[in-house]
Formats: C-alpha cells, structure tokens, sequence
C-alpha cells in the first residue's frame, strides 16, 4: 500500500481516515488509538465584573481536537453573544458577566476516548473582597513604611 494510505476496516469510523490522511500528508505518523491526556489544566480565578479572564489547557498529543464545556454545557467555538474567543487551548471571556461565571473544563477527543480537564472555577469578585484586600495591602504597606519617631 502507498504511503499515507489506510485500508478500511469495517466498524472505523470516517474521523479515523480523515485523521490519518491529514497526518501523512503533514508527514507526521501517530497512534490514533493514544488516550488524550491534558497536561496543563485550566486555574480557577476570581475577576470584577467586565474584566477579562483568560484560561489555559495544554493536551497531548497536541494535534488532537480540543473543545471547552461551561457549567457542563459544550461550547462550540467562539461564542460572539457570551464574549468568549476561542483558539487552540485558550479560553478568552473578554467581559465577565453572570452568564459567563462558573465552571470551565477543556475537552479533548479523538477516536480512543476523550478527557476533560479538572473543573476551572470563574467567580464574580464582590465589592467587599476588593475591600478587605485593599485594607490588608494598605496595613502591611503601613507597617513596613512606619516612619521613625522623633522626639523634639
């Protein structure tokens, strides 16, 4: 048989010759029966509302195909209504609202099996968080600048 072909047998599914046609054309062989596995996970975070979040998966093998869930809810690409872009492993929320709070989990599948990443939490930050932390920066900044006594 020639190189980059692939006999079919019955019971594969149509992904299977895509995807190891699309390997031997780029000249790169893999085990398509690999298990995905994701090696960087996404990190839960705590942003004011409008601000921006940005998450990160990284899977391997690197070339497989890598979606995200929000609250268990896939998410097909970019999703211009919610502010949310897509690409590769990256998640980007360019305006955190209610609709865009909870738990992220990237996704990647290929003909073995598929993985998720552990659950990635976005939270709305609330006004007194903000407060406390600022109280607790502006104590410690204090208690390390004290100026000294002078007696006069």
């Amino acid at each position: 048989m020639p190189r980059g072909m692939m006999a079919m047998q019955r019971g594969k599914q149509p992904e299977v010759t895509l995807a190891c046609l699309l390997l031997a054309a780029a000249g790169c062989f893999a085990d398509l029966n690999e298990v995905p596995q994701v090696t960087v996970q996404p990190s839960s975070t705590v942003q004011k509302l409008g601000g921006t979040v940005i998450l990160g998966c990284v899977v391997e093998p690197p070339w497989m195909n890598t979606t995200w869930r929000l609250n268990g809810r896939e998410l097909n690409g970019s999703d211009d209504s919610l502010g949310i872009l897509i690409t590769r492993g990256t998640l980007v929320v360019t305006a955190l609202n209610n609709h865009t709070v909870g738990r992220y989990q990237c996704v990647a599948r290929m003909p073995a099996g598929a993985v998720a990443s552990v659950p990635a939490t976005v939270t709305l930050a609330s006004l007194s968080s903000h407060r406390l932390f600022a109280l607790h920066l502006c104590d410690h900044h204090t208690a390390a600048h004290a100026w000294p006594s002078v007696n006069v």
